[in-house]
């Protein structure tokens, strides 16, 4: 006689492997940003973080009544990045650059950044 095959250990591995995968797709949504808007800013790199999943741009902008804000931008990951040109030396604290970007779409300061020119002229585009 011969003994059916239990297949109830498997869906258990392959629930948790699809279940698994949702924070990641989750993870990669650009839905805080407003895709449809592009602006631009000026200011002063306080850091540049080239890390995977997305590089982060923090830059100091001058406020209407004088003082420096910190806006913060995300980027893509590292290998886009890197595909476009950038490095972790591209930029560095300090140095004064126009941002390229998508906003927040709850209107708050920062956004996606879409790339950036630098004080000698040279741009960055990151998007595809």
């Amino acid at each position: 006689m011969t003994r059916p095959i239990s297949l109830a250990p498997y869906s258990v591995v392959l629930a948790s492997l699809l279940l698994g995968s949702l924070p990641a797709s989750a993870h990669h949504a650009l839905t805080a940003y407003d895709r449809n808007q592009s602006k631009s800013i000026e200011g002063v790199v306080k850091e540049f973080r080239f890390v995977n999943p997305h590089a982060r741009l923090l830059l100091m902008v001058q406020a209407p009544d004088g003082s420096m804000k910190t806006w913060d931008f995300e980027g893509g990951g590292v290998r886009r990045l890197q595909s476009r040109g950038l490095t972790a030396e591209t930029i560095a604290a300090g140095d004064k650059i126009t941002v390229s970007y998508n906003p927040m779409r709850n209107g708050s300061e920062g956004g996606f950044f879409l790339g950036f020119t630098t004080a000698d002229g040279k741009t960055y585009a990151t998007r595809r």
